[in-house]
């Protein structure tokens, strides 16, 4: 008996250790490959897992916090982000990529003076970066409440970062540029974010009710899908907030039977997918500054989880209409 159970006390042994080679069995350097392909993918789940591992099996090295904190960053966990960056400052070799992103971080999360220290340290140790530069103006600009445009145009800040600021800004402009909205908006150009169609939906209201319920139906489809894109929290505060943003013609949607309501449903659903230029989906998740900071480059989901995601919200838009001509009501 005692025999019996020494073999199984050392075969579980044998199966423990197996398991923990098999767990452990990446070197850095494998861990190193994979989340640069990961990067180079833009795989953003890839290299959170990823560095998720290397921080559980080697906390003493500093790329697993620093990758952990770009992958927060992306995600728009800016404060998160900032706590691994610096974790991994303290592990390590600090270059001026370590600054260059925490203070990215720290201009996502609007904490523009720490942003601008960060900057100025990581121009101390790589002085010809233009990132580094491009970034630091934008921050000491953000800071005073404005964005210079790569076209030299100045902005509002807070125009930029805020679709219910460009729903007021949108409200307080003169009849000559609404009415250049409101064509941009009727004639569906590319360059029109979701938002313009909400509130040219409510502009519009009171002379056609059928478009501004479509014009809505678009807007919000375009926002909700965009928010399935990205996990920044702050996009989804958007979306909840659209009904008030027009509120009349929320109302008079909702008033809508379950047949006219799926006709319209249906209706949008067939120019969306008819309609495949979209803005970028970053732009509803406050992201809107990288077009002014990276050149007109925007970071973006890889192409086939973009189109993925884009059929996935389709599909449940289509199977909602399919409950509604279903009804009885």
């Amino acid at each position: 008996m005692k025999k019996f159970l020494i073999a199984i006390v050392t075969t579980l042994l044998v199966l423990l250790n197996l398991n923990v080679y098999a767990e452990n069995i990446k070197t850095l350097k494998d861990y190193h490959s994979l989340i640069m392909n990961a990067y180079k993918n833009e795989d953003i789940k890839g290299i959170n897992n990823l560095s998720d591992a290397v921080i559980k099996y080697y906390p003493e090295v500093g790329f697993g916090y620093f990758f952990k904190g770009l992958a927060l960053d992306l995600m728009g966990e800016y404060k998160s982000a900032i706590t691994y960056y610096t974790k991994s400052m303290e592990l390590g070799k600090v270059n001026a990529n370590h600054y260059q992103n925490r203070g990215l971080s720290y201009l996502h999360d609007k904490q523009y003076d720490k942003a601008i220290a960060d900057y100025d340290k990581a121009l101390e140790l790589d002085p010809n970066c233009a990132l580094t530069k491009q970034q630091r103006e934008f921050a000491i600009n953000a800071k005073k409440g404005i964005v210079i445009t790569t076209q030299g145009n100045v902005t509002n800040f807070q125009s930029i970062n805020d679709p219910f600021y460009l729903a007021e800004e949108y409200n307080e402009m003169p009849e000559s540029r609404k009415n250049e909205i409101i064509n941009s908006v009727k004639s569906y150009s590319k360059d029109i974010l979701p938002i313009y169609y909400i509130v040219v939906a409510e502009d519009i209201y009171p002379t056609d009710k059928n478009l501004a319920a479509f014009l809505y139906a678009v807007g919000r489809l375009r926002s909700i899908e965009d928010v399935g894109m990205c996990t920044d929290k702050s996009a989804y505060e958007v979306i909840n907030g659209l009904p008030y943003v027009a509120p009349k013609t929320a109302k008079y949607i909702a008033k809508m039977s379950d047949s006219s309501l799926a006709q319209l449903l249906q209706k949008t659903l067939d120019w969306d997918i008819q309609h495949t230029e979209r803005p970028n989906y970053k732009w509803i998740c406050y992201h809107g500054m990288e077009v002014f900071t990276n050149d007109g480059k925007v970071t973006t989901l890889p192409k086939n989880n973009f189109n993925n995601i884009l059929k996935k919200q389709r599909k449940n838009l289509s199977d909602y209409i399919k409950e509604l001509q279903n009804s009885k009501k």
